[in-house]
């Protein structure tokens, strides 16, 4: 198969995937303390990715040596430097990986009790494009040594993403075509957890690049990124137990966890595991960036799922299918291997 068509196809399962995330969100957040609730969506994220380190087939499952690849980050010549100091960590993947898991969705559930969550969902919408530009760099940094770069993006394809961008901005709109709340606080709040939700987005990524050196095997990459978000969420939960001291010092308003609870954690573990790894590959299979506006598409069957199951109606149906045709508009643009 053409590897630009199968990274297409992957990331069409990313979204069928991640756009279920949302709604399932609604359903378990219920403290005001979002840090607590992003505490319980680690341990059952990770245990939906964890099966996946013993079901995937891969070559190379040194656990040891690849933990050990934490502790690695890029260097100016395109290749992977171990850390010499502690000064050097701030360089590494892992470290701003578990700090952007920790932050990401706490502050975008934050942020949505601080402004209109209108306006926090299309921020955290640039996370997409914040990730095409941490790939297409780290390809440029690749290439400039003896090999190939791996993630490439041109132009054109960078407007057509932005266009994609704009339709998804208007189906979010959609849903009451107004704005309420909105201060600066609030702002800051959601553009740092859409710059952190990069960081995560990104860190598993590139790890798993790290990890395989020089290999480009995308099971054995998907393996490694898997590794490096099961290890990404346990460094990051003494940080999220840190923010709710911090934040949100304890209160009578305990998080109120029960069966009904579970069950909707699970799924977010199970929809969780499906989304990213589906992601993953489709970043893995093909050098081609341009597929990843396709994620675009995410809010559009997000809306769908909430109108869905949710007592919501959509104030703004002309906004809902006029920035549907924007983002199906973007994705019929040429696509090629090189761009």
């Amino acid at each position: 198969m053409n590897p630009t068509l199968k990274g297409t196809l992957w990331a069409v399962s990313a979204v069928a995937g991640l756009s279920w995330l949302p709604l399932f969100y609604l359903y378990t957040h219920i403290s005001d303390d979002p840090f607590v609730w992003r505490s319980w969506s680690f341990l059952f994220q990770a245990a939906g990715l964890a099966p996946v380190l013993f079901v995937l087939p891969t070559a190379n499952k040194n656990w040891r040596d690849k933990a050990g690849k934490l502790l690695y980050y890029w260097g100016d010549a395109g290749e992977p430097v171990r850390i010499r100091n502690l000064m050097e960590l701030a360089r590494t993947p892992a470290l701003w990986m578990a700090i952007g898991f920790a932050v990401d969705l706490a502050f975008w559930v934050w942020a949505a009790t601080l402004i209109d969550p209108l306006v926090v969902t299309i921020i955290f919408q640039l996370a997409f494009i914040g990730n095409v530009w941490m790939a297409a760099r780290l390809g440029r940094k690749i290439s400039a040594g003896d090999r190939n770069s791996p993630h490439v993006i041109g132009g054109k394809h960078w407007a057509l993403m932005a266009l994609a961008f704009l339709g998804a901005a208007l189906v979010i709109w959609s849903e009451t075509g107004e704005v309420g709340a909105l201060h600066w606080l609030g702002i800051a709040v959601a553009f740092v957890g859409t710059a952190t939700g990069v960081a995560s987005l990104w860190g598993t990524i590139s790890l798993g690049r790290i990890m395989g050196w020089p290999g480009d095997d995308p099971n054995d990459l998907a393996w490694n990124s898997t590794f490096a978000a099961v290890a990404a969420r346990v460094l990051a939960l003494p940080l999220t137990l840190a923010g709710s001291a911090l934040f949100f010092p304890p209160t009578e308003n305990t998080f109120d966890i029960n069966w009904t609870t579970v069950g909707f954690f699970s799924l977010i573990g199970i929809f969780n595991m499906v989304g990213s790894l589906s992601y993953r590959f489709s970043m893995y299979v093909t050098s081609s960036l341009s597929v990843q506006r396709i994620m675009f598409f995410t809010p559009v069957l997000q809306m769908f799922w909430i109108w869905l199951f949710v007592d919501v109606s959509i104030a703004n149906p002309l906004a809902l299918m006029i920035g549907s045709g924007i983002v199906l508009l973007s994705n019929l643009g040429w696509q090629s291997e090189s761009t």
